[in-house]
């Protein structure tokens, strides 16, 4: 059976003038009159049928009895205090589910994200793995990475910046075979990132021999990878030389985990774009990170931009040219 309980007002009255030693400083915090905390106590000294305060024309003290209730109820006030602290916090924080390919989220966003939470520390962002096209409800997605031409239907996609790609290996890799222009291509095993075949492109090898007006290299053998994060990585460990896209690389150049041992860079047209609902683009959370990301993205074009002048002059690659 549930247990009966007197008024909390009552018990508030009580534990406020407990912890004060007064009526009226009770009152004060209260916002009510003394009379009326004088009232309430006695009131629940009646439901109780024991006497709280010994009181006298100087002063207000607890009796044993009203010492031990005091304690209790100061700690039951605590905690009572901390329940609606917690339920108020998960009332004005936000969750926001991104949706990224594992390798956009490793090589460019998760070392970013914590500019983002310094941002916005209401707004937890939950990275959910994923390319391809976009169902924000089926998928129960908020927003979305995508790389793509800009056909997206169903969604406002907005620009963050292109992608590029260009050869690229270890330094230890280009002095042992000493790769010093493109035709030293035929010394070293290649690495082929095939993932960009899933937005309808083959960036590969075929096209930057193309752009490079390269002749009898073969470029058919060597290891293959689809994921742009794997064949850098393959190509940090001395693997052999990846046509890697700029993006992913630019933190491994910077760091001279690679380096661009020659040009062109080829300039596809592809740009990675921010996805989200027509119907929640004024959101307070996708707004948020929107804003965000377009910042970002704005200074990350200027790291790229000085990423490219190590691979000289640069070749632009129309879509006919890289399908």
């Amino acid at each position: 059976m549930p247990r009966s309980l007197p008024p909390l007002t009552a018990l508030r009255a009580f534990e406020v003038a407990a912890r004060l030693s007064s009526f009226t400083r009770a009152a004060k915090e209260l916002h009510v009159t003394p009379a009326a905390v004088s009232h309430q106590i006695r009131g629940l000294e009646t439901y109780l049928g024991v006497t709280l305060f010994k009181r006298t024309t100087r002063h207000l003290e607890l009796t044993d009895q009203g010492r031990l209730a005091a304690e209790q109820l100061r700690e039951g006030f605590e905690l009572l205090a901390h329940g609606v602290d917690q339920l108020r916090a998960r009332q004005t924080r936000a969750s926001l589910v991104v949706s990224v390919t594992n390798a956009f989220a490793t090589r460019w966003l998760v070392p970013r994200l914590g500019a983002f939470a310094a941002r916005h520390p209401s707004v937890d962002v939950r990275l959910r793995a994923g390319g391809g096209a976009t169902d924000f409800d089926l998928d129960e997605i908020d927003i979305a990475v995508r790389i793509g031409s800009g056909a997206f239907g169903g969604a406002v996609a907005v620009p963050l910046f292109d992608e590029s790609v260009v050869p690229v290996a270890s330094p230890a890799l280009l002095r042992e075979r000493g790769l010093r222009r493109v035709a030293d291509l035929a010394k070293v095993p290649l690495l082929h990132d095939d993932s960009l075949r899933r937005v309808g492109r083959s960036a590969g090898w075929p096209m930057w021999i193309r752009a490079a007006k390269v002749r009898n290299l073969d470029i058919t053998s060597g290891m293959h990878f689809d994921d742009g994060h794997l064949v850098l990585q393959a190509a940090a460990a001395g693997y052999g030389v990846a046509l890697g896209r700029l993006t992913y690389a630019v933190d491994d150049l910077a760091a001279r985990h690679l380096r661009i041992p020659f040009g062109p860079l080829v300039e596809t047209d592809l740009k990675y774009y921010l996805l989200l609902p027509e119907a929640r683009a004024g959101e307070p959370s996708i707004d948020a990170f929107r804003a965000w990301i377009v910042d970002e993205g704005a200074r990350f074009r200027t790291r790229l931009r000085d990423a490219a002048r190590g691979a000289g002059a640069a070749v632009r690659a129309g879509a006919n040219g890289m399908r």
